[in-house]
C-alpha cells in the first residue's frame, strides 16, 4: 500500500470548510496523452483546446488549469489559447513523472516545474499538482520551501497501486508547520468516494453520471483532461485494457457540456480554485 497522503501522517493539520454555497470549481490537468499510460509523451489532445476554449465561454465557466510544465516547451501555441480566452483561466505547475515514485527525484520535479513556470508566465506559481494524486508528507516541505501556498493532489479516495486515502478527510486542510493549504479533489459524498472527475463519469457510465448530476454535492471540484474530451492518434498506442477505458471517450465534449448546463440550471456558482484558496487565506 503506498503511503501517499492518509495513513502515515508526520504532519499536523487544521480542517478548514467548503464554500456554504453550491460552487462548482472546473480545473484540467493540461498534460501529455493519457498521463502515464503511454511509454513516451504525446500531446495530440491538445490539438483540440480551441473547443475547450469555446465551450467554456459559451457558459462563462471560468478554468484552473494545472499545466504540466513540459507543455510549455511541446505546445506552448495551446497554452496561449487558454491564456487568451474571454474567461478567467489561472495556471499552476503539474509535474509528471514517467518514473516511479520511490525512483524519481520529487524535489527536482517542483524546482524545474517552478522555474519553468516562472519563465513562461513572468510570476511565481501558487500552486502545485502531484501525478496521480500521488503526494507524499514529505512532500509538503518541499513545496512550502520553493514558495508553494496550496497544493491540490489528493483524492479522498482509492486506486490499487497508487493510494489508499479512504479514511483522509474530505474537507481542505491546513498544514501550519509550511503555512500550506491542501485542497482535495472532491468526491461524490464521504460514504461514496467516488471521485467527482469526467474520467469516472465515463469510466462509470450514466448511472453515476445521473446521479451526480440529479443529487450532487454541495461543492464539487470537475477535473478533466484533453483526453477525457477526444482520443488523439496516441490511443492506438495504449494497451488493450487502457483503450477499453478510453474507447468511450468519443462524446467527451458533448458529456462536459451537458453537466455544465445542467448545475448551471441548479444554480451552481463558478468561480477558480484561486478564489477559494484566497478566502481561505483571510
Amino acid at each position: 500500500m503506498s503511503d501517499a497522503v492518509s495513513k502515515s501522517r508526520s504532519y499536523s493539520t487544521t480542517e478548514r470548510e467548503w464554500p456554504s454555497d453550491q460552487t462548482f470549481f472546473l480545473t484540467i490537468d493540461y498534460e501529455c496523452d493519457y498521463g502515464t499510460a503511454l511509454a513516451e509523451n504525446s500531446y495530440g489532445a491538445l490539438d483540440h483546446t480551441e473547443a475547450v476554449v469555446n465551450l467554456l465561454e459559451r457558459f462563462d465557466v471560468p478554468l484552473t488549469c494545472f499545466v504540466q510544465t513540459e507543455v510549455l516547451d511541446e505546445a506552448p501555441e495551446e497554452v496561449e489559447r487558454l491564456r487568451k480566452a474571454a474567461i478567467p483561466v489561472s495556471f499552476h505547475p503539474h509535474s509528471h513523472s514517467h518514473r516511479p515514485r520511490e525512483t524519481a527525484d520529487i524535489e527536482a520535479e517542483i524546482r524545474t516545474s517552478a522555474t519553468r513556470y516562472q519563465e513562461f508566465f513572468g510570476r511565481d506559481p501558487t500552486g502545485y499538482r502531484f501525478p496521480n494524486g500521488n503526494v507524499r508528507p514529505r512532500d509538503y516541505r518541499l513545496l512550502a520551501e520553493y514558495g508553494y501556498e496550496f497544493d491540490a493532489s489528493v483524492f479522498p479516495s482509492w486506486r490499487p497501486g497508487h493510494f489508499d486515502n479512504t479514511s483522509t478527510p474530505t474537507n481542505p486542510q491546513y498544514l501550519p508547520e509550511y503555512d500550506l493549504y491542501e485542497i482535495p479533489f472532491t468526491v461524490y459524498s464521504d460514504r461514496v468516494r467516488i471521485p467527482t472527475a469526467l474520467s469516472y463519469c465515463r469510466l462509470l457510465g450514466r448511472p453515476f453520471t445521473e446521479l451526480f448530476c440529479r443529487r450532487p454535492p454541495r461543492v464539487v471540484i470537475f477535473n478533466i483532461h484533453m483526453h477525457d474530451l477526444v482520443n488523439p492518434s496516441s490511443f492506438e498506442r495504449l494497451s488493450p485494457l487502457y483503450r477499453g477505458i478510453y474507447s468511450r471517450n468519443e462524446d467527451g465534449l458533448a458529456l462536459l457540456e451537458t453537466i455544465l448546463r445542467r448545475f448551471a440550471e441548479r444554480g451552481f456558482a463558478f468561480p477558480r480554485l484561486d478564489e477559494f484558496h484566497d478566502a481561505l487565506r483571510k
